[in-house]
C-alpha cells in the first residue's frame, strides 16, 4: 500500500543563491549568497547523468510511492564541489519497515543507527529515515554520549542533527533542488568545517565526529572552524567512549584517503594520536613520527601519480621507526627481527588492529631487515626476489627509503634482481584501496591481492593458519611463512652469516 504525506512540503523561500562546479582553484563559484534554503536546479550543477543510476531507481521508486526522498549528505557535497561522490546516501520518511516493504531486495542493518541497505548485486544503497535530534540522557555525570539514534523527525530537524554543515545538505529528486538549513554551501565556498550546533556538546554526543572533523579537513584542504577546533583542543579524551571499532575504521578512512600527511598530523596537533595510541607514540618517538609522516607523504605523492597501495603497505608504515636501531654490523639478523616483529605485534594489538594486518606488517617489515643484512649475498638476493610477498616489501621500501642516498646502492642491488625475473612488479593496486578495516578479522580477512600492476600471484601476503580471530599468529608461524624464502638454496637462514655491507650499516634513517 502506498503512502501519501500528511501536512504541507517544507516551506521554501525566493533561491537567490547561485552554485557551480569548483574552478581550477577548488573553490566553488557562488553568487548573491543570501539566507536562502533552497537552489533551484537552474543554479547548480548536480546533474543526474552524475548520480549512480541505482541510486535514482531507489528515488524514483520512493517518489512514485508517494515518500520524500532525498540524495544526502557527502554525496551532495562531493557534486556540489565538482568531485565524483564515493557513495550515494539517500534519506526518506518512509520507516525501516515500509523501505523493506517497498525493497524486497533489502536488510535492515545497524542498531544506533537503523539503515536498510537496498542490494544491487555486489553493491547496496543505504537508506536512512528522516530523524530528529535525540537529547542525550544525563545521570549528573555530565556525561552525554549517544548510544541510539532512532528518533523519527522531518527534513529540518534530520539536518539539524547530522554533525558538519557541508554534509548537511539534501537534492530533492521531486524538483531537482538543492536544499541547505544549516549554511553548509556557505561554508563550503569559505572551506570551513563548521559542527552543528554546540559543538561541546556534539562532540560528547559521539566523540567519532572529532575524528570525522580532522578527516575532512585533511581530504579537502578545508578550514576548521574556531568553535569546533577549541572543542576538538579541549575534549579529546572523550574519544575513550566510543567504540574502539569506529575509531579504528575512522583512523584508517583518514589513512587511505587524499591528504595523508596532512590527516595524521592534524591527528597529533590536536592530541588524538596521544589518547588513542600512547604506548605506539612512545614507542616511536617525535623523530619516528616525522619518519612515519614522510611515509605517508610519499604514498600522498604516489597517489597524485594515480599509484596506490595495500592497506598491508600502509600499516606497515606506521611500524618503521621500530627499524632505526638496528646496526646490521653488530646485530644478528634473526634476534633482530624476533625483537622488531614482538614489538609489532605488541603495539599492533593495543592499537586493536586486526590480526591479519599486524601479520602483514611483521613480515613486511622483516623483509626490510632481510635486504638490509643480505644484499651482500647474491645467492640469497635471487632467491628472496622470488618470494611471493617481495614486491610489497619492495613497495614499503621504495616509499620509506627511496630518498636516503646511503641506501640507494643497497636498492639498486635488489631492484636489478627483481627486474631479471621479467615479470611485471606486484605489490600495488589499481585504485585506493577501500577494503573494509574489520574484513581482515575473518578466517580469510582481507582477501587476496593479484591485482597490482598486472603483477599475478605477485605481491600476495598469506595470512596465520590459526582459526582464532582473537590471537595474532605467533614467531613461530612468521618464521614458518618466511624461513623458505631467508634461506639459501634452501638451507635453514641460521647458519648464514650474520651481518653484511647493508649500506650504510643502520636500519633507519639518520
Amino acid at each position: 500500500m502506498s503512502h501519501q504525506n500528511s501536512g504541507a512540503r517544507h516551506p521554501r523561500r525566493q533561491p537567490r543563491d547561485h552554485v557551480g562546479q569548483s574552478d581550477d582553484s577548488g573553490e566553488i563559484p557562488i553568487h548573491n549568497l543570501s539566507e536562502s534554503r533552497i537552489i533551484v536546479r537552474e543554479d547548480h550543477a548536480i546533474s543526474r547523468k552524475d548520480i549512480d543510476p541505482d541510486t535514482l531507481r531507489v528515488l524514483y521508486k520512493l517518489k512514485d510511492a508517494g515518500y520524500e526522498s532525498y540524495l544526502v549528505g557527502g554525496a551532495v557535497r562531493d557534486l556540489l564541489m565538482g568531485r565524483k561522490p564515493k557513495d550515494f546516501d539517500l534519506a526518506t520518511d518512509a520507516r525501516p519497515r515500509d523501505l523493506r516493504r517497498l525493497f524486497r531486495n533489502s536488510r535492515e542493518v545497524g542498531r544506533r543507527f537503523r539503515l536498510v541497505h537496498v542490494f544491487f548485486g555486489p553493491k547496496n544503497v543505504e537508506v536512512a529515515t528522516l530523524r530528529s535530534m535525540v537529547e542525550a540522557s544525563s545521570d549528573g555525570s555530565g556525561d552525554l554520549y549517544v548510544e541510539e539514534d532512532n528518533q523519527w523527525g522531518d527534513l529540518e530537524s534530520d539536518s539539524f542533527r547530522r554533525d558538519f554543515t557541508i554534509n548537511a545538505l539534501y537534492y530533492d529528486i521531486r524538483d531537482f533542488a538543492v536544499i541547505d538549513y544549516t549554511g553548509g554551501v556557505q561554508d563550503l565556498h569559505d572551506r570551513l568545517i563548521r559542527c552543528i550546533g554546540d559543538p561541546q556538546v556534539r562532540f560528547r554526543e559521539d566523540p567519532v565526529r572529532m575524528l570525522r572533523a580532522i578527516k575532512f579537513a585533511a581530504r579537502f584542504g578545508y578550514t576548521i572552524e574556531a568553535e569546533t577546533d577549541r572543542a576538538l583542543r579541549e575534549l579529546g579524551e572523550e574519544i575513550h567512549k566510543a567504540s574502539r571499532f569506529r575509531v579504528t575504521e575512522e583512523i584508517f578512512r583518514i589513512l587511505t584517503q587524499a591528504n595523508r600527511e596532512r590527516g595524521l598530523r592534524l591527528l597529533h596537533d590536536y592530541g588524538i594520536l596521544r589518547v588513542i595510541y600512547p604506548e605506539w607514540l612512545e614507542a616511536i618517538g617525535p623523530d619516528g613520527f616525522a619518519q612515519v609522516a614522510e611515509f605517508f607523504a610519499a604514498v600522498d605523492k604516489a597517489a597524485e601519480e594515480e599509484r596506490y597501495f595495500p592497506l598491508e603497505v600502509l600499516t606497515t608504515g606506521l611500524f618503521l621507526p621500530l627499524l632505526d636501531t638496528v646496526n646490521v654490523e653488530k646485530d644478528h639478523f634473526h634476534r633482530i627481527a624476533s625483537r622488531v616483529t614482538s614489538e609489532i605485534r605488541t603495539l599492533g594489538i593495543r592499537m586493536d588492529l586486526p590480526k591479519r594486518l599486524i601479520n602483514s606488517a611483521m613480515e613486511l617489515l622483516r623483509g626490510q631487515l632481510y635486504m638490509l643484512f643480505f644484499a651482500h649475498l647474491p645467492k640469497r638476493v635471487r632467491r628472496y626476489v622470488t618470494a611471493p610477498f617481495f614486491d610489497l616489501v619492495l613497495r614499503v621500501n621504495e616509499l620509506a627509503f627511496g630518498g636516503v642516498p646511503e641506501l640507494a646502492e643497497l636498492q639498486a642491488t635488489w631492484t636489478d634482481a627483481r627486474k631479471a625475473l621479467r615479470q611485471p612488479l606486484g605489490g600495488s593496486v589499481g585504485t585506493p584501496d577501500r577494503r573494509d578495516i574489520f574484513s581482515f578479522r575473518g578466517a580469510t580477512g582481507g582477501g587476496r591481492h593479484n591485482r597490482g600492476g598486472g603483477g599475478g600471484h605477485r605481491g600476495v601476503l598469506h595470512g596465520s593458519d590459526t582459526e582464532d580471530d582473537d590471537e595474532v599468529g605467533d614467531d613461530a608461524w612468521l618464521e614458518k611463512e618466511t624461513a623458505a624464502w631467508e634461506a639459501e638454496d634452501g638451507a635453514p637462514a641460521e647458519g648464514q652469516a650474520e651481518g653484511g655491507n647493508g649500506g650504510n650499516g643502520k636500519g633507519g634513517r639518520r
